[in-house]
């Protein structure tokens, strides 16, 4: 390779990243801009103005609107994935996991508005691919605990207990003097004592099904 093409390369290389920089600087304004007034009130103008660039820059990386809200939905969905994976303990990868959804709770309800909205307008194959990559990958955790009959079945109430504790962090009606994180570390001890009862090898003469 020539000095000429190996500089080529190089300032390139460099071009992408900066571009995957700026997407992901665009990315985390809208975000921010739809947590703080609500998806129907931001316009691409405003989030253009939050990340500083101009709104031709935005539709550089993003043919509209609802691609931004796309993206969101699918990076979401990528990094619950990447938790699922970033440990070899089936019971950490969980607790991680449900942890990264329940202290992001006004994250993972945002990601719910845009999955409605954007399903509802036809838009849905990119997400329903990411959320199916999470969704293969928590089976697969629980295969490696409770067998290929039960692991699928305990990954979907896995799944039906986040969203039962994200309604609990987000419902209107809590009790006098509720306290939202001493309720996320009671669920996580919870649901951690459960995965690794479930990890066990039940004794032939247990006569137990575990949860």
């Amino acid at each position: 390779m020539s000095l000429s093409d190996a500089v080529r390369q190089e300032r390139e290389k460099r071009k992408q990243s900066a571009f995957l920089r700026r997407e992901h600087d665009i990315l985390d304004q809208a975000e921010m801009a739809m947590l703080e007034e609500g998806i129907r009130q931001v316009s691409v103008d405003a989030i253009a103005a939050r990340a500083g660039v101009g709104k031709g820059t935005i539709y550089k990386h993003f043919d509209s609107k609802q691609q931004v809200w796309v993206a969101l939905v699918v990076r979401g969905y990528d990094h619950l994935t990447e938790v699922l994976g970033r440990v070899n303990d089936p019971v950490q990868s969980v607790h991680d996991w449900m942890e990264a959804q329940l202290y992001g709770a006004p994250r993972a309800r945002l990601r719910r508005e845009l999955s409605t909205v954007l399903c509802e307008d036809g838009l849905s194959m990119p997400i329903q691919r990411a959320y199916d990559r999470m969704q293969r990958r928590l089976v697969q955790l629980m295969v490696t605990t409770a067998g290929a009959h039960e692991g699928p079945a305990r990954a979907y109430w896995l799944e039906a207990l986040v969203e039962g504790a994200l309604q609990k962090l987000q419902g209107p009606l809590k009790e006098p003097g509720f306290d939202e994180e001493a309720y996320i570390e009671a669920v996580l001890r919870s649901v951690s004592a459960l995965v690794q009862i479930s990890a066990r090898p039940a004794k032939k003469d247990d006569g137990l099904t575990y949860l």
